[in-house]
């Protein structure tokens, strides 16, 4: 039998340039992908800058205040004959990302509420214990309100 040198699928010179190509293909990719992840990281960091001057040009309207920051949690020991309802003093369900308790009083009920260190927050439940320039800081359980403890915190809301 006579062997025939370069004949079948893919010649010997044309084995060489796949692997090339393939290789090229994925550099050219991977460059195009990191051009793109740099372009929006920049466009990210533009749309963090704008966030936030139009935060601090919110803030800057906005009373700002030293408060004593405490944490509550859902159970009887913190919320008392109103545990067993699961509900707020305007009557939302409480969430660990979202509901403060305050002294309505001094901050109305359904204020936004920024605390330093923490974000925004919406003031949504009253507490017996929670009066004057104290703010209640809702978790989920007893554990993470002990650790949140008592802090002083500076906080910016809207005065009744």
């Amino acid at each position: 039998m006579k062997k025939t040198q370069g004949k079948g699928i893919i010649s010997k010179s044309k084995c060489y340039m796949l692997p090339l190509l393939v290789a090229a293909a994925a550099l050219l990719t991977g460059m195009h992908y990191m051009g793109t992840v740099d372009n929006l990281k920049l466009q990210n960091n533009k749309l963090i800058q704008k966030l936030a001057s139009l935060e601090g040009k919110f803030l800057s309207e906005l009373d700002k205040d030293e408060f004593e920051v405490t944490a509550y949690e859902p159970s009887a020991k913190s919320c008392g004959k109103w545990a067993k309802f699961g509900i707020t003093r305007s009557g939302t369900t409480p969430n660990r990302l979202r509901t403060v308790a305050v002294d309505p009083k001094v901050i109305p009920i359904g204020s936004l509420v920024y605390i330093e260190g923490i974000g925004w927050r919406v003031a949504e439940d009253t507490g017996s214990r929670v009066k004057g320039k104290i703010i209640d800081v809702f978790f989920e359980s007893v554990k993470e309100a002990r650790e949140f403890g008592r802090q002083k915190k500076t906080v910016y809301y809207n005065k009744a």
